[in-house]
């Protein structure tokens, strides 16, 4: 992905409010007991997050799994970012997965909660990656 500087920099600062805006929206799903669209959201959060860092890296990515392996063996199993981070991110697009792709939904209200304040944390973690490189 070849953007001028000033191009790049707009887009990461729009995906990292639209995983603000994300995160948010999951919180009003999950007060309005929509558990599923709520964990939708949350992987959206980490997924626009990670999208910001790889824009920062010139990187784009057109599948989901392709973004979520450049993130581990980037960020995570470098210890760039803490494995948590990646952890997290795994197992949201896996929960996100099961709420879009199967009947019976196997997550609590309580692992939302969960989910939400692990993404709030990989959110932060990815702005202070990305402020510090510049």
């Amino acid at each position: 992905m070849t953007l001028p500087s000033q191009e790049r920099k707009e887009l990461i600062k729009l995906r990292l409010e639209n995983a603000h805006t994300a995160i948010e929206d999951a919180i009003l799903l999950l007060n309005n007991n929509s558990l599923r669209s709520s964990m939708s959201r949350i992987f959206y959060s980490m997924f626009y997050a990670v999208s910001a860092l790889a824009i920062a890296d010139g990187k784009s990515f057109n599948k989901h799994r392709a973004l979520l392996a450049y993130f581990h063996k980037q960020y995570a199993s470098t210890r760039v970012l803490d494995r948590k981070h990646g952890r997290a991110l795994q197992k949201a697009f896996e929960d996100r997965s099961e709420a879009d792709y199967q009947d019976y939904l196997h997550i609590t209200r309580e692992q939302i909660q969960e989910r939400i304040a692990e993404a709030r944390e990989f959110i932060q973690a990815i702005q202070e990656h990305l402020s510090n490189r510049t």
